[in-house]
């Protein structure tokens, strides 16, 4: 939402409008829940000016949402199928589409026969635009994290996923966090093998006396305009320097045994460094002739360090016209101010094809919007089946053959290599909310964060280790996993780091630290949130500021003058005792790395054990006998991790170690006219009643409890 008061339209469906201060171009940015709401706003005439370009990011929740109205007022109001502007403006202005974060989410057809959105879509789609504006005056970007998610990334170590990017026909990318994952040779490779052209104007290279930057920090592009004249638009690029403990820290290090961090991506504690050389780059892009200035950014908001938002950034820089970005894998379309007060776009496409993003610039009327008005929404949304009530036809963009045949050849290879069956489940595990899409093992505890962590905790119990306790954050485990077959494929999908678990000694002092930084960014889902394994209990209390003190991404201690968020932290019913060394299991991108600012726990030697995703299959196969059964039915999980708001209860009073004994009382004497066999009373028939009405209480409590018992779970199932 924009920072300062916007100009608003006088149509009630528009909500906020903004004035360029150089160019006077008016900017509408929409915010609709579905396509009811968008065929009420053209009904009302919204659309009459087309001098406005609409700015939407519409996901497939929100078409969904609305498919049937478009269905209806296609019909009663003749509605174009391209977007309003488009064909207004062939021939003089820029598109640039935009993905962000998807994470392999290549558009293979999923458990369900849903196929969504993905690289064979959007390649047609690109095709259909280079066909209204001209094949000169599209451009296809990607704002990092599109090589690792799943299973084709972890088998191929990230090369599949650049085969299909190249077939798709991308121009530029950037690096997000996650295309460091599988070490900084196989990054160089994949680069080398990618036809789209790699940006950054912050991921150094600090070995040489002067740190030198490791890609160009941008490029300009000429874009033929209907005057026969041409404009000028550079791309810059910018990666989170959160990279260096969201990533795996050891690709950054000289080597195994010098761990000095050998890279850097521009990081302070204030958020300046990375500010300084964004702008150098886009006073350098401007000096060299650039009309227009978009940076692509993997930087993100929630969630991200306040001092590297995309939003924060924007305020402290001058000069840039849109920045399309990624990393936190939301969906918004956003006005901000720069640092002279001049208005600059954000958007995101979320994750996992989500939505696509477009980016429209108009250099004859000045305008500039974000994604389109709603009508090629056909493809910003999954392709669901025939059977369900929310689908509609795919007809208008469809699939580009040759893409869809590389990605078909990709899915083959890895299911011949993945597809057998080792066990079943009684019970869907979640790691998103009911929605499919938000992060629910990021927020807070769910049964397959259960599930993981168990499994690591008996990995190593069957190797013969004492282990006392397992964690997992929740940005590792990257799929549900649902009822019936479990494949060795889906197991890997869930772990699909191939992360090395290990075992070491930590404090209980350093558990209860880990624990508070775990806890510090609620609300707000973070990659960084633990889940543990069975025995580990605590309470976080979400209405107080956390404790825990950073510097940028590092953690610095806790600050003792604020009150802790956990407490009653127990092990097997024992309070965690700060002065005792406990046995924990993780992986190495914690305990040797301290990755995710996690340096309390790699204090230790650590002892090697398998691959995350082999505990995994370990587990299934060898402790649960091939069954993953009813003790994880409840979505929320066993009850691990608790919230509260407001202080602790008052404990109960100690008991008196020795009570008084009481009085001893006379015998109770029968009255004077009693008899020793007295008549019995005549029977009333209320002996049989009562024990007819204990009977109905008791019938009616376990129809209420197994009432009440269906609604928690109903309730659960929504939350997970």
């Amino acid at each position: 939402m924009p920072d300062s008061p916007l100009e608003m339209s006088s149509n009630p469906f528009s909500q906020k409008a903004a004035r360029f201060s150089e160019s006077c171009a008016r900017i509408l940015v929409m915010r609709y829940e579905s396509l009811g709401l968008l065929l009420a706003s053209t009904r009302f005439g919204l659309f009459a000016d087309w001098n406005i370009l609409m700015s939407n990011e519409l996901s497939r929740r929100q078409f969904l949402a609305g498919a049937t109205a478009f269905a209806l007022g296609s019909a009663v109001f003749g509605l174009p199928r391209r977007a309003f502007a488009d064909d207004a403006q062939a021939g003089s202005a820029i598109v640039i589409l935009h993905t962000n974060d998807v994470h392999c989410a290549v558009g293979e057809a999923d458990e369900k026969g849903a196929t969504p959105l993905g690289y064979s879509a959007l390649a047609s789609y690109v095709a259909d635009r280079k066909g209204v504006f001209g094949d000169g005056n599209v451009t296809l970007v990607d704002a990092g994290d599109a090589v690792q998610g799943n299973v084709m990334g972890t088998l191929t170590q990230g090369q599949a996923l650049v085969d299909i990017m190249n077939a798709t026909g991308y121009d530029y990318v950037i690096p997000g966090n996650h295309e460091f994952d599988y070490g900084m040779p196989q990054f160089n490779h994949l680069v080398g093998s990618a036809n789209a052209t790699y940006l950054s104007c912050n991921f150094t290279d600090k070995r040489p006396e002067v740190p030198t930057l490791m890609f160009a920090p941008y490029a300009i592009q000429d874009y033929p305009l209907a005057d026969g004249g041409t404009a000028r638009m550079a791309f810059v690029g910018v990666t989170t320097p959160a990279t260096l403990t969201a990533s795996s820290p050891k690709s950054f290090w000289r080597s195994d045994d010098d761990h000095t961090c050998v890279y850097g991506f521009c990081e302070d504690d204030t958020g300046a460094a990375l500010a300084a050389a964004v702008q150098n780059a886009v006073d350098q892009a401007r000096a060299a002739g650039a009309d227009y200035v978009v940076l692509l950014a993997h930087l993100g908001q929630d969630g991200s360090p306040d001092i590297w938002r995309s939003d924060a950034l924007a305020k402290r820089c001058r000069g840039i016209d849109v920045i399309i970005d990624g990393h936190s894998h939301q969906e918004y379309v956003q006005v901000k101010q720069d640092a002279e007060g001049k208005n600059v776009i954000i958007t995101q496409t979320g994750t996992q094809f989500s939505s696509v993003g477009q980016v429209v610039i108009n250099p004859d009327s000045g305008t500039i919007s974000a994604s389109t008005p709603a009508f090629e929404a056909t493809l910003l949304r999954e392709a669901r089946k025939s059977g369900d009530p929310a689908y509609v036809q795919e007809a208008t963009f469809g699939r580009d053959a040759s893409v869809q045949d590389a990605i078909n050849k990709k899915v083959a290879d890895v299911e011949a290599q993945t597809g057998t069956v080792i066990g079943k489940s009684e019970v869907n595990l979640y790691a998103f909310e009911d929605d499919d899409y938000t992060w629910a093992v990021r927020a807070h505890e769910t049964n397959l964060g259960d599930f993981v962590c168990d499994a690591y905790l008996y990995y190593a119990t069957n190797a013969g280790v004492m282990a006392d306790i397992a964690f997992v954050n929740g940005g590792g485990v990257r799929a549900n996993l649902n009822s019936g077959n479990v494949t060795k494929g889906n197991l890997i999908n869930v772990n699909p780091f191939n992360n090395q678990l290990c075992y070491t000694s930590v404090s209980g002092q350093d558990l209860l630290d880990a624990l508070e930084l775990s806890a510090s960014s609620l609300p707000e889902s973070n990659g960084d949130f633990l889940q543990v394994s069975e025995g580990l209990e605590f309470v976080i209390r979400t209405d107080i500021d956390s404790p825990v003190l950073r510097s940028g991404s590092t953690f610095v201690g806790i600050d003792d003058a604020k009150e802790r968020r956990v407490r009653r932290a127990k092990l097997h019913g024992k309070t965690i005792d700060p002065q005792v060394a406990y046995t924990l299991v993780c992986h190495s991108y914690y305990l040797v790395e301290g990755g995710g600012s996690y340096s309390m726990l790699c204090k230790n030697p650590v002892t090697l054990l398998g691959l995350d995703n082999d505990a995994l299959m370990e587990y299934v196969q060898l402790n649960l006998r091939g069954v993953i059964g009813q003790e994880y039915a409840g979505a929320a999980g066993q009850g691990r991790i608790a919230t509260q708001v407001g202080p602790d209860p008052d404990p109960d009073p100690d008991p008196d170690p020795k009570p008084k004994p009481e009085p001893e009382q006379p015998e109770p004497q029968p009255p004077a006219n009693d008899v020793s066999d007295p008549k019995p009373l005549a029977p009333t028939g209320d002996d049989g009643a009562l024990k007819a009405a204990s009977a109905a209480v008791a019938a009616a409590a376990a129809v209420g409890a197994a009432a009440f018992a269906t609604t928690h779970a109903e309730t659960e199932d929504e939350r997970a």
